[in-house]
Parts: structure tokens; sequence; C-alpha cells
């Protein structure tokens, strides 16, 4: 556990945490409810309720490390190398330095979403995270942004296109297949909020984006870090969190959207 912490750079105070945790847990506590999809969500509450008080929740996060540990199997069955496998599960680190961002210390609160990088459902390639899905039957691959991704279109179009051929050798039946986000980065509002050419907006250009009703509120953690504060406690630090800040106080909304990926995306 130590050297994949040291290999996805997690922070020293942080691993330390987990290590302390690690070591008040049963060697033989079951976590194998984790890293199936149809027991996400009954084998998180049954390990959650078997672990007992969990300030900062570092004692989910080493049974998560412990999960991702035992992936490296299936990632070399799937052909997947150390790269991409160091990549997916960097989300660890990614997720505890945005609980400092968020709250002044580090500490682990994703478990209900990292189920899918243990689970071998979901891989950071490159400035992307591509997860195998079907939506209506159909095989779908859902694209999720992380929050350091680079919206650079040469790096996106990079990891699109190793994301085409590493997930059609893995997943044959993914072969060829939509890509679909779902993401408050396609907001359409988010044009009277940006200037013309921004990163973001160039980013919308290669969906086809449907807007949906009602709006979406991931904006309170990705644009203002802490979801928990009232709008009119949202920090003014960017022209986004500014002009955002201003029409959430006016009574606006960000308009929630989906899309599917164009044929020759990030060009």
């Amino acid at each position: 556990m130590k050297k994949l912490m040291e290999a996805i750079n997690l922070p020293a105070e942080a691993a330390q945490a987990v290590l302390a945790a690690d070591r008040s847990l049963p060697r033989d506590l079951d976590v194998s409810g984790l890293t199936r999809e149809e027991t996400w969500q009954s084998g998180r509450a049954a390990l959650l309720e078997k672990l007992g008080p969990d300030p900062g929740g570092f004692k989910e996060l080493a049974c998560m490390l412990r999960c991702a540990m035992a992936a490296r199997e299936t990632y070399e069955e799937l052909g997947i190398g150390e790269k991409i496998y160091r990549d997916t599960f960097a989300c660890f680190t990614r997720f505890v330095r945005e609980h400092r961002d968020s709250f002044g210390s580090y500490g682990f609160d994703r478990g209900f979403w990292t189920v899918r990088q243990v689970s071998c459902k979901l891989f950071r390639i490159g400035e992307l995270e591509y997860e195998p899905i079907r939506m209506d039957g159909e095989p779908v691959i859902s694209l999720h942004i992380p929050s350091d991704a680079r919206l650079e279109p040469g790096e996106l179009r990079r990891s699109y296109l190793d994301a085409r051929a590493l997930l059609g050798r893995a997943f044959p039946e993914y072969a060829g297949a939509r890509m679909y986000c779902h993401s408050w980065l396609l907001s359409p509002t988010l044009k009277e909020l940006l200037p013309p050419g921004s990163r973001i907006l160039r980013f919308q250009e290669s969906f086809a984006v449907t807007p949906l009703a009602g709006d979406n509120r991931e904006y309170r953690l990705w644009v203002f870090k802490n979801p928990s504060l009232p709008p009119e406690d949202y920090p003014e630090e960017t022209s986004l969190q500014r002009k955002l800040k201003a029409r959430i106080l006016e009574g606006g909304t960000l308009t929630d959207a989906k899309g599917f990926l164009v044929r020759e995306p990030f060009v």
C-alpha cells in the first residue's frame, strides 16, 4: 500500500493517516462488495457500517486502496499498462487534495465514486476518464472530465485516440462505441458567462449538446470548491466565479446538459 501511495503521489500527511487507519482494520476484512457493480451501493453501505466512526474517511480510503492493489491483476489481464493504472488511481490523490481545498484538511469523501475505478470500470487515459457503460442496451463510453484535466485540443485529441485504441482492444464490444458526457461543462449557460474562444467553450464544440430540464448543481463543487457554502459566500477569485455567483444570486441557474461526441472531436 505504501508503494502504491508513493506511485500516485499521495501527500505524506494523508498517506500516514491511511497507513494508521489500515493497521486498525482486520486483515481479512471483506472489501469485495466495492468491486462488483451490482453491489456498489449495498456492499459499500455494509462496509461503512462495519468500519464505524471514520474521521476523515481514511479507513474507507485504505479499503479502496486494498481494492486498487487487487485490481492490478485485472489490468494485466486486460493488457492495460502501468501508466494508465497509476493515472487512474491517482484519483485518490486528487480527491484528498480537493478535500483540503474545500474544507481545510486532507480527507476522503468520494467512495461513492471510486467504486468505478476499483472495479476496473473507469480508466484515466491522458486528460480524460472513460467508463464503458450500457445505455438503453447500447454499448456507450461515458466521458468524465477530471478537475485537473487540461482542456487543450491537442491533449484532448491524444486522449481520445489513445482511448479508442485501448478500449477497443480491452473491450471489443466497445470498439467504435459512441462517447457520451453529462457534465456542467456542457451547460449552454456558459456561453453567456465565458468569453469566446475559452477552453471550456472549445470543449463544448466537440459535442452534439442537448439541454436538459433543471439545473446542474455540480458547479457548487467544481467552480466554488465547497458545495455546502451558501451562494452569498461563494468565492470570487475568478471571472467565472464572479459571473456565476452573480447569476445565482439573481435567481438564475446553470442549465443542465448532456452530449455525444462528434465524429472527429478536439481538432
